[in-house]
Order: C-alpha cells, then structure tokens, then sequence
C-alpha cells in the first residue's frame, strides 16, 4: 500500500463537535481534503452538555454509520477571578460533554476518536506567562482529566478496535502576542496530526497522547 493511502478518510463520516470554532472549522476542512464527509455539531442546535439534545441530533444527523469523531468543544478560557468563578460550566462542557459525545457518537469498528487537550493537560499553568490572563482552576481540571478519558474509553474499546486518542497543541496564534522566548504554534500545523489520528494511519495507536506544542512540555 502506498503510504500516502494510509491517510484517506474516503467514503468515511467524521462528526466534528465546536465545528465554528478555530479548531473545528481546521479539522472539517483536513476531512474534506481526504475525500471523507464532515457533519459539524455546534451550538446552539447542539449542546454536549446535555444528554437528550445530543441524543436527538445524533438520530436526527442521517448518518447511521460514524467512521470517527473529534470533539473540539471548549467552554470558559477567558481570563477569571477568582478561579472557581465558572467552574460548572467548563466542567459540564469539557468533561460530561465528552463522555456524552463518546457514549453517543461512538465509532464503527476500525474508527477513531479524538478529545482535544493541550499542553496544560501535562503542566500547571505558568502565573508569569499569563499574568491578568491566569486560566481559571476548571481550564485544568478539564484538561487533566480528560487524559483520563483518553485511557478509559481506549481501554474499554480496545477489543472493538476503536481507537480513542487525544490531540494536545501548544498555544495557537490567533491575533494574541506570542509568550516569551517561545513561538506560537501556526494553525496549519495541526492540520497534519489531524489527519493522522483520524485516519489508518494511526492504526495502531490508541490511548495516546500526541502534544504539538513546540517542545513547550519537554523541558
């Protein structure tokens, strides 16, 4: 097999959750580009959070079938004080709206799924990179656990051979100043390991956690 094959998502249906946002919108364009069927999920019509609404878009989304899934929903990452201040929230959307969308938007046999991470899935937020912005208690909680996730659901289904990973970039440019003595990440740098790990040719990966983030967690 041609190598370049391995990356063909052709006659395959990926369901993309946040599919307006930057992330999202990025990840329906690399399905596209090989040749498979995106179907976006977002608000308002779809809210992760809350089981019967995802329960009824995914019966009402005319694709029985679901090759893979990437859920790209993020809740609060605005500045926030004092910490806790929208801790529910982000919970709600960054955890139990992943296990909602793993339960109901599980992949066909051979499928993948990814959960979306970052590089402070590994570290604590740094108080003097952020300063004002410091990201609130629930950013963390949020991105920790859903390592935990990762494992759990790539355990549980790996006798299906469901492949369930986690995507983990480094900060993205998108109109903000870059951090010191450390370039931002180009959004089109995440298109590749997108395509990776929805595709064949991660087919032996599971449970993972594959960081882009510019060597920030290795050192």
């Amino acid at each position: 097999m041609n190598v370049l094959d391995l990356f063909s998502l052709e006659g395959k249906v990926i369901a993309v959750f946040g599919h307006r946002g930057l992330l999202g919108s990025l990840a329906m364009q690399v399905v596209a580009q090989l040749d498979g069927q995106a179907i976006g999920f977002d608000l308002p019509d779809c809210d992760i959070t809350d089981y019967a609404n995802l329960a009824r878009n995914r019966s009402l989304s005319h694709h029985k079938t679901i090759h893979g899934c990437i859920n790209c929903a993020v809740g609060n990452q605005s500045p926030t004080s004092p910490p806790q201040a929208g801790a529910g929230t982000d919970i709600q959307i960054g955890l139990v709206g992943a296990i909602n969308t793993l339960e109901l938007f599980k992949p066909q046999p051979n499928g993948a799924f990814i959960l979306v991470g970052s590089e402070l899935s590994f570290k604590a937020p740094n108080p003097a990179r952020y300063g004002q912005a410091f990201k609130p208690a629930s950013y963390s909680a949020v991105k920790h656990g859903l390592v935990g996730l990762t494992r759990y659901y790539a355990a549980l289904w790996a006798c299906q051979n469901i492949r369930v990973n986690m995507l983990c970039p480094g900060p993205i440019e998108s109109g903000q100043e870059p951090y010191p003595n450390h370039r931002m990440g180009k959004l089109h740098e995440l298109a590749g390991p997108i395509a990776f790990l929805l595709s064949d040719a991660s087919s032996f990966m599971t449970g993972a956690q594959l960081r882009i983030d510019g060597g920030a967690t290795a050192w």
